[in-house]
């Protein structure tokens, strides 16, 4: 592991900071290492490195490199600084591919809640035709993430931490405003208006009780990425609420949940079938698209 890595510096609520990343790596093989980036959540207020899965337990041991990257909170920069950051460590890290065997072609991402919507936004921002020096994605998986911050106050669960008429609302902390008062930037920063054609596969995860994030964010995402004729696969889980990925079954790769699950092959994405959420599921995904190998649920 190679830790602190300084991929840039930005301005802050009190001047400059450095960003910066900790890379895993996996144990020599026979050429380079896909890479897996992984953004933590914490509704854009706060993020920790470290905040995740057992990233060298779940994949740097099985041939994957994972970097875990910084990025400016909304309590030190609002929108886009979040989505800049996001995309300098992806652009960082393809600058430091050959020096740490990384396979600059075979990227995915994978990010939970705040972090999610983030890494949905630098994937279809890597395949638009103006996407200038944004790197392209070959995945993304998206765990809980906000997908549309348009319709907010229609959206919000009682009690949950989104909705615009709140004023504690994490979604007016990263916009710098109410979702509703700034419809174009809020637009700007919804996965579901960016999504247009290439974009990268996406296996979306929520929860069917999550309450602070409703799963119906996650269903307007699936839905436009069926229209777009996107490869996606949406997995409702059963029971399961805000943070699933925070269960210490995950560290022992256990099954504790089981999800309905759409594709968008099936049927235009009407077709369902009942599957185990296990951490093996996420692998096998990444591996159909950054190996090349089958997948399946």
């Amino acid at each position: 592991m190679v830790r602190d890595i300084v991929f840039g510096r930005a301005e802050g609520a009190e001047g400059e900071i450095e960003l910066q990343m900790d890379l895993y790596l996996p144990e020599p093989s026979h050429g380079p290492a896909p890479l897996i980036v992984w953004l933590s959540g914490a509704a854009w207020r706060m993020q920790r490195r470290g905040d995740g899965p057992r990233l060298t337990r779940m994949f740097a041991q099985r041939g994957y490199a994972m970097a875990d990257i910084d990025y400016r909170s909304s309590a030190v920069a609002t929108w886009p600084a979040q989505f800049d950051d996001v995309t300098a460590a992806l652009r960082h890290l393809l600058r430091i591919a050959e020096q740490y065997d990384l396979d600059a072609d075979a990227i995915g991402l994978w990010g939970r809640s705040a972090g999610a919507h983030l890494a949905l936004l630098a994937a279809f921002a890597g395949a638009r035709p103006d996407r200038g020096d944004a790197p392209a994605v070959r995945a993304v998986v998206a765990s809980y993430p906000a997908t549309d911050l348009v319709p907010m106050a229609e959206d919000a669960i009682p009690g949950g931490i989104l909705g615009d008429k709140d004023p504690d609302d994490p979604a007016r902390g990263l916009l710098g405003g109410p979702p509703a008062d700034l419809p174009d930037i809020a637009r700007a920063a919804s996965p579901v208006h960016q999504v247009g054609p290439g974009v990268p596969p996406v296996l979306l995860l929520h929860g069917d009780e999550d309450l602070h994030i409703g799963h119906r964010q996650s269903r307007r995402l699936f839905d436009a990425l069926v229209a777009a004729d996107a490869e996606a696969h949406l997995l409702l889980v059963h029971g399961a609420d805000h943070g699933l990925l925070n269960t210490a079954a995950w560290e022992n790769h256990e099954s504790p949940f089981r999800a309905t699950m759409w594709s968008s092959g099936d049927a235009a994405g009407t077709g369902k079938k009942d599957v185990p959420l296990t951490p093996g599921l996420i692998e096998r995904f990444f591996d159909r698209h950054l190996r090349d190998e089958p997948w399946y649920a």
